[in-house]
């Protein structure tokens, strides 16, 4: 069921939020979580019920292993983490990684898969990063081991559980008992999240939707582009991925609002950055948060003493783990090695140069860097990313646009023209979503905003371009 389909947006979502509103009343709001823990099996087994086990098997696994670590003293305490860590890179690696370092492989070279391909379980890298991330929190003291009652509420939250964004088990499980209202008027947060709500569904099928019309037909049907195609074409991917992913996470922020939850925000228009460094704090924040506290500065603290050279070799590698954990790929292992020298860099250049670049400057060479990084994470192999590139600096017809020409056979003007040029405006100009909906108050004329919103996606998710979320496959 996903986010932008109808059956979730008219039937699942009103019923789940007037239903959790009526059983916070009537039966208080232990009876509340253990509503939404039942919504979020039902959800998250109507992909397919088999992976309930997976996901549940995860659950009472990680709640185990933190009991254990919180109960244990001494040297032990930290091999009950090692166990846990363990456990959950395996757990991964068995279903995205394991043929993919097979073949890396000599021995294995020119073979067929060594074992078969398994089907992955829906939201397998948020679900386990989420308490890879509760196990370390709770080593570090920072919480304790909760119950499982509310590590399954925890892990399971449907807005989430699926695509993020990256949870901490310190900043949602005290806020369960505000599940339906905390004050039997729950009138306003419902309100937020649906304004919140409206502006992601909007992003996901007009604006991500329209970028893709382009970005598909480049990547998949062209074989010869002139420069000003690829950067067209590597562009509105750019557009796309933006639009897709954050307006998945406002729709899961939006709907965990409205059942009186708050997620942090996971955008803050990041495409606007002047750095790379600003653009990965603006950038899927959740996993530039888990990068930094749980991969990058570990590393840094393994390699003694720091350093400005450690800290570049620190960010280098968990950039390419960050990379390789959005799939079994080499083209997310280059693309995250490409962020992770970018970063590096920029640190350098910060601290080394004392030079300082005009801001529309910084911003150019930011924007232009993020888009080559993105053609590795779109393309399917390496060499087709390098085709596109070599293409982008191509001298040869730079500005032949045969190709745009036949696209317009299958693009329409009138429909997907306004949508791409507010696309545009919207990425660089005006307030973002989630600055809008820090400001939200309910009124009329955000009434009307949020139902005009909703009217024109509907005629979107009424067409044959509706699509999947770029990270479901994740």
């Amino acid at each position: 069921m996903l986010f932008n389909s109808f059956q979730y947006i008219l039937l699942f979502l009103p019923v789940v939020v007037i239903t959790l509103i009526a059983v916070r009343r009537l039966a208080g709001a232990r009876a509340a979580q253990l509503f939404v823990l039942l919504v979020s099996v039902v959800f998250y087994g109507w992909f397919r019920s088999s992976f309930l086990w997976y996901l549940g098997g995860s659950i009472v696994a990680n709640w185990f292993l933190a009991r254990r670590i919180a109960s244990a003293e001494g040297p032990s305490r930290k091999r009950w983490l090692q166990l846990g860590l363990v456990a959950n890179v395996g757990f991964l690696s068995t279903f995205k990684y394991i043929n993919f370092l097979a073949r890396t492989l000599p021995f294995a070279h020119g073979r067929e898969h060594l074992i078969p391909d398994l089907e992955s379980p829906l939201g397998l890298s948020f679900f386990t990063l989420t308490q890879v991330m509760y196990l370390v929190d709770c080593y570090e003291s920072v919480l304790p081991a909760s119950t499982l009652f509310d590590h399954a509420t925890f892990v399971s939250f449907f807005p989430y559980v699926i695509s993020g964004p990256l949870a901490r088990a310190k900043r949602m499980i005290h806020q369960f008992g505000n599940f339906g209202g905390t004050d039997g008027r729950p009138t306003e947060s419902v309100s937020r999240g649906l304004f919140l709500f409206s502006m992601g569904l909007f992003k996901k099928a007009v604006f991500a939707q329209t970028f893709s019309q382009i970005a598909d037909f480049g990547f998949n049907s062209v074989q010869h582009r002139s420069a000003l195609e690829a950067a067209v074409f590597s562009g509105a991917y750019m557009f796309q991925i933006y639009f897709d992913f954050s307006g998945y996470s406002d729709m899961a922020i939006g709907t965990a609002e409205m059942l009186g939850i708050t997620i942090p925000p996971n955008f803050d228009a990041p495409l606007r950055s002047v750095s790379l460094i600003e653009f990965w704090q603006r950038w899927h924040i959740s996993l530039s948060g888990f990068i930094t506290t749980y991969l990058y500065t570990p590393m840094l603290r393994g390699l003694g003493r720091v350093s400005l050279a450690k800290s570049m070799l620190a960010t280098l590698l968990a950039m390419a783990i960050a990379g390789l954990w959005h799939g079994p790929s080499w083209t997310f292992v280059v693309f995250g090695l490409l962020h992770g020298a970018g970063l590096a860099l920029n640190s350098l250049w910060r601290r080394k140069s004392g030079v300082r670049l005009p801001r529309a400057l910084s911003w150019l060479l930011t924007i232009l860097y993020v888009d080559v990084a993105f053609v590795f994470f779109r393309s399917a192999t390496l060499w087709d990313a390098l085709r596109l590139l070599c293409d982008l600096v191509s001298w040869h017809h730079p500005l032949g646009a045969a190709n745009l020409v036949q696209m317009r056979a299958n693009f329409s003007w009138p429909i997907f023209g306004p949508p791409l040029l507010f696309g545009l405006l919207a990425a660089f100009i005006g307030k973002s979503s989630e600055a809008r909906a820090r400001e939200f108050r309910p009124h009329w004329k955000t009434a009307l905003l949020c139902g005009l919103g909703f009217a024109i996606s509907a005629l979107f998710l009424n067409s044959e371009i509706t699509a999947s979320f770029i990270y479901f496959k994740f």
